[in-house]
This record gives structure tokens, sequence and C-alpha cells, in this order.
């Protein structure tokens, strides 16, 4: 590598870092005092300083802070602004208020979600429990009508009647189909 092609180095594109003073203009061209330059170390430079603007600006509109480079102290946040409403006008909520919306809305879909599936839980498990207490009427029914269909239950019934059990087995009478 020559000379004349030095890597910048991270402090070259924040003036904060390199102690540069803010109140330097960008627009300055030392290059394009010394008479040794060309147009094309002119255009680099405009590209370099070009570059850094566009780096200063890009942290100013990603900062975390309410306040970045240039605009004043940091507002602190104390438990009577946020009561008294303050902290609805400062740059942190503006920029966050479609997002907290998105969040506000989507907690209420959620819990209202919630709330249906609780609601078909219980439904559920009611007919669950009638649809068990109805098979054990019918298991009770079909066996107390097993008991008093049964041969010994109904001649028990029968004792003061003249009916009897046959002794002898039954037969098939043949049937011819032509008569």
């Amino acid at each position: 590598m020559d000379k004349d092609s030095k890597k910048p180095s991270p402090t070259d594109d924040d003036p904060k870092k390199a102690g540069i003073n803010h109140k330097t203009s960008d627009t300055t061209d030392d290059a394009a005092s010394t008479p040794d330059t060309t147009p094309e170390d002119n255009a680099k430079e405009e590209a370099d300083n070009a570059e850094k603007k566009a780096l200063r600006a890009l942290r100013n509109l990603t900062s975390d802070d309410d306040n970045p480079e240039g605009e004043g102290e940091h507002i602190k946040i104390t438990l009577s602004s946020i009561l008294g409403g303050d902290i609805l006008g400062g740059r942190w909520f503006k920029r966050q208020f479609w997002y907290i919306v998105m969040l506000v809305a989507m907690t209420i879909v959620y819990v209202s979600n919630r709330y249906s599936c609780q609601q078909e839980m219980i439904q559920s498990k009611l007919l669950t429990d009638t649809l068990l207490d109805c098979r054990y009427k019918a298991l009770t029914r079909s066996s107390e009508l097993k008991e008093r269909t049964r041969r010994s239950y109904i001649e028990k019934s029968l004792t003061d009647t003249t009916l009897q059990t046959s002794n002898t087995p039954s037969f098939n009478l043949p049937v011819d189909e032509d008569e």
C-alpha cells in the first residue's frame, strides 16, 4: 500500500471521537489549498465529506436519545412528567406512537382470544360431562331392561298365574309355500 491510499480510521467518521470542533465547516477543503491536488483528489475529498455528513445524519436519525447532536440537553424523565403528560410530547413517544398502538391492539386481540378460548374450553368440559352422564344413564337403563326381561325374573313375576314354562323343546313345523 502507498501512503496516499490510507484506510480511514473509525475516528475519522465521528467528529466527537476525532476531537474535531462541531463549529468547523464540512466543506472546508484542505486538500484544495495545496498546489499539488488534482481534480480526482478533490472529488475523492468531496465524496469523503459527503459520506461523513451522511453518517452523521444517520446517527442523528437512529440515536436512542430524545435529543441528538445539537438539540440541547437531555430531559430528565420523572414521575411528575409522566403523570403530567409531558412525556407524550417527547420525540421518543412521537417516534414510537404507532408501535405502541400496535402493541396495545395486539394485547387486546390476545386477551380477547384467550377469553374466547377459555369459554370454549368451559363449554367443551360441560358437554363432555353431560355426555358421560347420559352414557351412564343409558348403561343403567340397559342393564335394568336386561334384568327384567330374563326368563327367571318373568317366571317369578308370574307365580300366581297358571302359565308355566314348557318342559318339551320347541320344534319347527315345515311349511309348504305352495299352499
